[in-house]
């Protein structure tokens, strides 16, 4: 049995799992942040509950956040907009892993107006600090630096990529109760248990669809049967979604593929566009492997590298169908 669980985890920590799909959604996930601190000014995110009272929330556990303890708001502001776009670059996942979680904590803690989003983007950022501080790399769009002395593959040991890989099947975890308890959580609500529901959330006057949109789904949402269907059809593909998790990464790229399309339509129909990123960054890491990683053209990835001056292999394609081909760098 021992040897089994030995040969078990060798085989699991054999791969690197930092690559570009784990640079992806980081880059994403701080997207969605930094949107919504440099669209919306501190009047919009920070409302005072009352008059005279302090904009920001600052009671318990809260008062450690960013825009409690920075001079101003604008400054706290500042302040997480750059760490944001350092995130978004891709500059050393190591150092910028923790700084983005505080971000992410202080605008889900401190603003006042909030979407389920910055909810994710907190707990997400948070479970995703013990897999950046094994990640030595100085850009997370590149492979990993090969050291002699830091591990046998790739320069990381193999206690390093199990902690990343156990922190990242904690996030698919995290997934799976979200798109799940949306689901079927539904179920006890009557609109859409009768599958009306799409109607009240697209006709309303804040969330729904606009004007024009309006009138292109009308003969979608006044119709008994195609309503029902379009209502239903929500969360049963939550559930559907939640139930992808359970399949081989082999077979993950259509739940991908609509989760994606998923969040699309929310962003475009209803404008939730940072809730959207968000959770396109957490659909990367749940359902497609970080062992897979995005092909760019040769150009680019050559160009990266010379930046980085690292060693390390990666595979590419100079336009749509043609040969892989792999370059290796060195110092």
């Amino acid at each position: 049995m021992l040897l089994r669980i030995g040969a078990w985890l060798t085989a699991i920590t054999a791969r690197d799992p930092f690559g570009n799909v784990l640079g992806a959604s980081r880059s994403l996930l701080a997207s969605a942040t930094f949107l919504t601190l440099a669209v919306n000014g501190p009047d919009t995110l920070f409302v005072p509950p009352a008059p005279g009272a302090r904009a920001q929330q600052c009671d318990g556990a809260s008062a450690i956040g960013l825009f409690c303890v920075a001079p101003s708001l604008d400054a706290g502001r500042l302040a997480a907009l750059m760490v944001l776009l350092a995130v978004i670059i891709g500059w050393r996942p190591r150092w910028t892993c923790v700084p983005h979680w505080y971000v992410a904590f202080s605008v889900q803690n401190n603003a006042t107006v909030l979407d389920g989003g910055d909810q994710v983007c907190a707990v997400v950022t948070l479970l995703l600090v013990p897999v950046c501080l094994c990640d030595g790399r100085r850009w997370h769009w590149t492979s990993p630096v090969r050291g002699d002395t830091d591990g046998p593959v790739l320069g990381l040991s193999y206690a390093r990529r199990f902690t990343a890989l156990a922190f990242l099947f904690l996030i698919q975890a995290q997934v799976f109760v979200i798109y799940f308890q949306a689901g079927v959580a539904k179920l006890g609500v009557q609109e859409w248990a009768d599958g009306t529901a799409m109607y009240y959330w697209l006709s309303d006057p804040v969330f729904g669809a606009t004007a024009w949109q309006q009138w292109a789904l009308r003969p979608i949402l006044v119709n008994g049967f195609s309503v029902n269907l379009f209502t239903w059809s929500v969360f049963i593909g939550e559930i559907a979604l939640a139930l992808g998790l359970l399949v081989p990464w082999r077979r993950r790229r259509p739940f991908l593929l609509a989760a994606l399309a998923f969040h699309a339509g929310i962003a475009f129909f209803m404008g939730i566009t940072t809730f959207s990123l968000t959770m396109a960054a957490v659909d990367l890491l749940a359902y497609r492997s970080v062992h897979d990683p995005f092909l760019f053209p040769a150009k680019v990835v050559r160009a990266v590298r010379r930046r980085d001056g690292s060693e390390g292999t990666g595979t590419f394609r100079d336009k749509p169908g043609a040969p892989t081909e792999t370059v290796c760098t060195g110092r």
